[in-house]
């Protein structure tokens, strides 16, 4: 596979874009918090939307300026929606209370089991765990890495990051249920 090397952009093209993020960059903020509803993914969205003007500078000096908000505010609306999908594609919820306490229990946020379970249990259960296993499980569960995160840091593939987390998964539910710690209700 050969790959494309792009040209420098030029100052006026900088210049250029530079002008239509400070015409629009409000009004195409409050555009992406209303589908995103949140401000600090709002910003995201806003920066990618600016970033994917700066990688295809030859897309935008070709829309004319009557029509130039329309374009941002579609390629707003796409780069949100993407945004969404990939939130919802990469949810996970924290093996922590809401407070950020650990406590010494700690309820399974998976799929809600009324059981507790004992911390120092699962840290040793955790430390038999093959490492890539355990490592993506962490990443993932506690300190809150989405798959793509997790796929870039370690290398591999997003499916990969998926089918090591169900693995641990598995294998932490089955030690779970040879120690009797683990009840299904």
């Amino acid at each position: 596979m050969k790959i494309r090397k792009r040209k420098p952009i030029g100052k006026t093209t900088v210049k250029y874009i530079e002008q239509l993020y400070m015409l629009y960059s409000r009004k195409l903020f409050y555009i992406a918090r209303n589908y995103v509803k949140d401000i600090d993914l709002a910003e995201d969205v806003l920066q990618g939307v600016f970033e994917k003007a700066l990688l295809y500078p030859n897309s935008i000096l070709k829309v004319p300026e009557d029509e130039i908000l329309y374009f941002l505010t579609a390629m707003t609306k796409n780069t949100a929606l993407a945004v969404i999908q990939d939130e919802k594609n990469n949810e996970h919820e924290s093996l922590t209370y809401d407070d950020g306490d650990e406590g010494d229990f700690v309820e399974d946020p998976r799929n809600n089991y009324l059981q507790m379970i004992d911390l120092e249990s699962l840290k040793q259960k955790l430390a038999a765990m093959p490492d890539r296993n355990r490592d993506t499980l962490l990443f993932r569960y506690v300190y809150g890495f989405k798959c793509k995160e997790i796929a870039d840091l370690f290398q591999i593939s997003e499916r990969s990051v998926k089918l090591r987390c169900s693995d641990a998964r598995k294998q932490l539910k089955k030690m779970l249920e040879e120690d009797g710690e683990y009840f299904d209700s």
